[in-house]
């Protein structure tokens, strides 16, 4: 379940932009906020405005993170194949403004997995830019946890995988492009722990 939605410099959003589940402390309508682990969350959200002033755009930058999640281990590489560079997703920067034209994007969600899978939090996002990647982090916290774990962080070159398999850490070190992520790589490598991340945007 989505608790909280991230981003930055995408379309028409500039400055850092946040949609939020999480319930209020408000008990007026108690009956319509749903109880998963120890968060209490709103089950719907209501974005509304003006024409032409952005509400779709909310829409579409979970569309793109969801996107790239998806799809990004079979962009970039060593390969010349143009349906395959061809298929990677466009990427739209805040545009009226120079100073973020060529700026980095953020995308980040905070999510909880089902009761059947004990409740655990994470927390995953990325940064990117024209050129690939930037950034790319992976934290996770079990129910009855105080504090987040990591299970990978990722900035330019450096990595630490320290919370997978020696192995997959191995074949991801191996693998790894400037383009793709290391949970889309990682799913596609069969890796259970980033299999799970990827297949919760599936089925988001």
């Amino acid at each position: 379940m989505l608790i909280q939605f991230r981003f930055k410099n995408f379309k028409s959003f500039r400055d850092d932009t946040v949609l939020d589940l999480s319930a209020t402390k408000m008990t007026e309508f108690s009956d319509r906020v749903i109880s998963a682990g120890y968060e209490k969350l709103l089950p719907t959200a209501a974005i509304f405005g003006a024409n032409a002033s952005g509400k779709s755009n909310v829409i579409e930058a979970f569309r793109y993170m969801m996107t790239y999640v998806l799809e990004s281990f079979s962009y970039g590489g060593d390969s010349d194949d143009k349906k395959a560079k061809s298929k990677k997703v466009k990427y739209t920067p805040f545009l009226f403004d120079a100073a973020t034209r060529d700026a980095e994007s953020s995308f980040e969600v905070y999510f909880m997995d089902t009761e059947e899978h004990g409740f655990k939090s994470y927390n995953y996002g990325f940064t990117l830019n024209q050129d690939g990647i930037l950034e790319e982090w992976l934290i996770a916290k079990a129910k009855t946890a105080r504090e987040y774990k990591q299970v990978f962080y990722r900035n330019g070159d450096e990595l630490d995988l320290g919370g997978l398999p020696a192995k997959s850490q191995e074949l991801i070190r191996i693998s790894l492009n400037r383009e793709a992520l290391i949970v889309s790589l990682g799913a596609k490598l069969k890796i259970t722990k980033l299999k799970s991340i990827r297949d919760w945007f599936y089925k988001t």
